[in-house]
């Protein structure tokens, strides 16, 4: 090989050479971001016919009808389905200018998260509108308003609840125009349907259990957005309705009816009991201490249950059908630890909290974190010194 053709494949080579080492050096311009878009439309359910999910001979509600308890799921999915996109969202809009989550440990300052861009605050608002315009939608509709049989009327305040959680947290960031009265005219109108049910038509035991307390829920949620100080009154009321019925052990006689569900359902009523209280704190301050604090007697009877049912089947004399290590793994159960640390600071119940990575519930609002305030360390101090004290 010439000397000529020798130099000039070596120049060659070492041009192929710089170019690979460029190409594998040299940073990727960064994409653009994608611009939002909604997610699909879902039809409005105007109305609901669903049988009771249990046996006709279970005298205290625990055995499912396996049919039955399958069309009940069939009709409520598309509702459960359309809050859980709601919350979604909800929660992605708010979390573009949430305070940033701290690790106590960490030595990094707080204040150095920048600032959300203006494209960010956009995306923001486009999230919010797409919440909103969802929610208008059923809300033009009609929807949930022909509820044919009293398992639907017993189950939909939970599903206005999960709605109106969703819908507040986007409410203030939504391009604000009429869509959102016709919402609120919506959902008051819904909620005073279901107080009305709940005072005139629902049997005895469901006037005091746990599917109160989702009513209560949902009316203090609603109640607050519109300022309606009666709706409010009536979520309080059937707060202390509920917590009243609490053993001294601090047990619910009617879920302890309940036989090997009863720890299901003390579960399933601690969450709305809980977080309606800390959503009415403020103009309700006396809730937390109804009945002899009976709400702090139920959860400590409820978190000590959860680690040995046996606690409950001394109660009901049916051996519970509750794993523990199952459960908790199940922590949408025990999202509302997260608004009850703003009620109430003690050990057992920041330990218990600190199981999980993270406290999620859709009918709760979605992400925990998000929702309510973390105490600093000088609060939580302040409230061990004296935890016998309640507002």
């Amino acid at each position: 090989m010439s000397a000529r053709i020798l130099n000039t494949f070596l120049a060659l080579a070492l041009i192929s050479s710089g170019q690979s080492a460029l190409a594998q050096t040299t940073p990727e311009p960064a994409a653009e971001a994608k611009p939002f878009a909604c997610f699909d439309a879902i039809p409005p359910v105007t109305e609901l016919n669903i049988p009771s999910r249990y046996k006709d001979d279970s005298k205290n509600r625990s055995d499912f009808d396996a049919e039955a308890n399958a069309a009940v799921e069939a009709a409520l999915n598309p509702v459960d389905d359309f809050i859980n996109v709601l919350v979604k969202n909800a929660n992605a809009a708010l979390q573009i200018t949430a305070a940033p989550e701290v690790d106590p440990e960490a030595s990094v300052d707080p204040a150095a998260k920048a600032a959300p861009e203006t494209r960010d605050l956009v995306k923001q608002t486009a999230i919010a509108d797409c919440v909103v315009d969802r929610i208008h939608e059923w809300a033009a509709a009609n929807a949930l308003g022909d509820m044919k049989s009293q398992g639907a009327q017993l189950s939909v305040p939970s599903r206005i609840g999960g709605i109106a959680m969703a819908y507040a947290q986007v409410r203030g960031l939504a391009t604000q125009d009429t869509r959102q009265p016709e919402i609120e005219a919506w959902l008051t109108d819904r909620m005073q349907a279901s107080m009305l049910f709940f005072d005139t038509e629902a049997p005895t035991k469901s006037r005091q259990n746990n599917l109160r307390a989702w009513a209560a829920l949902a009316a203090a949620q609603v109640g607050l957005l519109q300022n309606d100080v009666v709706m409010t009154t009536w979520a309080a009321d059937s707060v202390k309705l509920v917590l009243c019925t609490a053993t001294p052990e601090g047990a619910l006689p009617n879920e302890m009816w309940r036989g090997k569900l009863a720890l299901h359902y003390q579960i399933h009523a601690v969450g709305p009991l809980v977080t309606t209280t800390a959503l009415l704190q403020p103009t309700f301050p006396d809730l937390l201490a109804t009945c002899d604090n009976a709400l702090l007697r139920v959860v400590r009877f409820t978190l000590k249950a959860v680690e040995d049912p046996k606690l409950v089947e001394v109660i009901t004399d049916k051996p519970q059908k509750f794993d523990p290590a199952t459960e908790m793994k199940r922590s949408f159960q025990f999202a509302w630890l997260a608004p009850l640390e703003t009620l109430a600071q003690e050990p057992d119940f920041t330990s218990f909290a600190a199981k999980f990575e993270l406290l999620s519930n859709s009918k709760l609002g979605g992400k925990q974190s998000l929702l309510w305030p973390v105490l600093d360390a000088k609060d939580s101090a302040a409230m061990e010194e004296d935890p016998a004290t309640t507002p």
